[in-house]
């Protein structure tokens, strides 16, 4: 049998699953993003709440961390096939995610969102249409709305924003 057609279990193969080293990985993350997280401030009594500003990203933390083990155990008693090259739709939708935590802070935040939601269809095979458009434009704007106007969460300006500022 051929490299790529071989399958069997990870533990019988005398090798460790593809999903123990992302476990590591993903584990590293959360320790170091713990760690980061001890250094965030406590809030005054009467400010808190009752609820710490770290206490949500450590929640967080620990809730990918216990997922993240759960992943790593169950990954020893699984088939696994063999491993094959991504197909470029994965490496493009990665690439654009990066390209969007670039844009979020070079563009803002609405304008990144707007660019995103109208190149990552495409990227995935949807045609440019008037829905894709309507959707590119409303559900950003629906985000801004929802959550910096409503909710009062901070986003950072940006070229759309600014303009909207100077109109206002």
């Amino acid at each position: 049998m051929s490299a790529e057609t071989r399958s069997g279990r990870p533990a019988e193969a005398g090798r460790l699953p593809r999903d123990f080293l992302v476990g590591v990985v993903l584990l590293a993350f959360c320790a170091v993003t713990y760690w980061v997280s001890l250094g965030i401030a406590e809030a005054p009594a009467a400010l808190a709440q009752n609820v710490q500003p770290a206490t949500f990203p450590r929640l967080i933390l620990a809730i990918i961390a216990v997922l993240t083990v759960l992943m790593m155990a169950l990954g020893f008693g699984q088939t696994e096939p063999a491993r094959r090259t991504p197909k470029l739709v994965v490496l493009m939708t990665g690439a654009l995610m990066i390209a969007f935590v670039i844009a979020f802070g070079a563009l803002g935040s609405l304008a990144a969102m707007i660019v995103f939601c109208l190149v990552m269809p495409i990227v995935w095979g949807e045609k440019l249409s008037p829905k894709l458009i309507a959707y590119a434009l409303a559900f950003p704007l629906a985000v801004y709305l929802i959550f910096d106007v409503g909710l009062g969460v901070y986003f950072p300006p940006g070229v759309i924003e600014n303009l909207i500022d100077s109109v206002i």
